[in-house]
């Protein structure tokens, strides 16, 4: 099986995706082991999106994780009246950024949508393939799950914890109109 079946290039650019995907957090458990990140870059494929373009929408159904190996984009949500705004900004010069994680999990509805605020290059892959590694890789496939079960629930935590602290905020404001 070719190194990079999905992927094009030259050998030094096999060589930063490879770099690339050992600075995902989900991956870099395999960071000494190049068999297994070799096979999960097989699974990439490369995609490029022009600035101002969506790489994900928010509702759409999600079978694919990004990879963010250049550029900048913006996590955006929508108001309960469809207008969005900017939750943040991630720069793929900060090494491991990803989104869509949920879902190789669970397809289901994505749950913001993700804005190529320059020109970016990504490397995507799909969940059919994750779920095929994990087949063939029940190892590693039960360990990248767990990472990503492991970020999902940090985020969660932070959410819950940004929860309370707005809650807080509206209750103290309610009360001192009073």
């Amino acid at each position: 099986m070719p190194l990079f079946k999905r992927t094009t290039g030259t050998p030094e650019e096999g060589n930063v995706i490879l770099d690339k995907l050992k600075q995902v957090s989900f991956f870099s458990m395999f960071e000494k082991d190049d068999e297994i990140i070799a096979r999960i870059a097989g699974m990439c494929a490369r995609r490029f999106y022009r600035a101002g373009r969506y790489i994900i929408r928010e509702g759409d159904i999600g079978d694919e994780l990004f990879i963010i190996l250049s550029g900048e984009i913006d996590i955006m949500k929508s108001t309960l009246q469809n207008e969005q705004y900017t939750v943040t900004t991630l720069n793929a010069d900060q090494g491991g950024i990803n989104v869509g994680e949920i879902a190789l999990i669970d397809k289901d509805r994505r749950s913001a949508s993700v804005l190529a605020k320059t020109d970016c290059e990504c490397l995507v892959i799909n969940r059919d393939d994750f779920i095929k590694f994990g087949d063939e890789n029940p190892q590693a496939g039960l360990a990248i799950t767990r990472a990503i079960a492991s970020q999902l629930c940090g985020n969660l935590r932070k959410s819950n914890t940004d929860i309370i602290t707005l809650f807080s905020a509206l209750v103290e404001e309610i009360s001192a109109s009073k």
